[in-house]
């Protein structure tokens, strides 16, 4: 591929973003967008990644384990990559989905724990 043709494939989309998100903690972050400036390489362009939330589940019942921490992560690549939400759970089990699906799944489950609260200070 000639200089002239590489131009061509060199958009917007496919550049790798040199700004970090928001939430992006810089102390956590691996992400380095110039591993990505020729083309995808897989495995080698770290990622964003937020500062650890602590969860406290020691109100859970058994087998629960009492801590847990949830946090954001992003790929970087040469095209835009999905923002994750990841759970951790006494450091090995891991809950990972995006965070277009992780913002329904949470407004659901806090309207529905709201629910439960709001009835609770009507029938007292």
């Amino acid at each position: 591929m000639n200089v002239k043709s590489q131009g061509t494939f060199t958009t917007t989309e496919t550049t790798p973003d040199q700004a970090h998100p928001a939430w992006c903690d810089h102390t956590r972050c691996t992400a380095d967008p110039a591993t990505q400036a020729s083309g995808y390489r897989s495995g080698i362009g770290g990622e964003h990644r937020s500062a650890d939330l602590p969860l406290n589940l020691r109100a859970g019942m058994w087998p629960i384990p009492p801590r847990a921490v949830a946090f954001l992560t992003e790929a970087v690549a040469p095209w835009r990559c999905s923002t994750y939400l990841r759970i951790t759970v006494e450091g090995d089990t891991e809950l990972s989905m995006p965070v277009d699906n992780a913002a329904p799944l949470l407004a659901a489950l806090s309207a529905l724990v709201g629910s439960a609260m709001t009835d609770t200070e009507v029938t007292r």
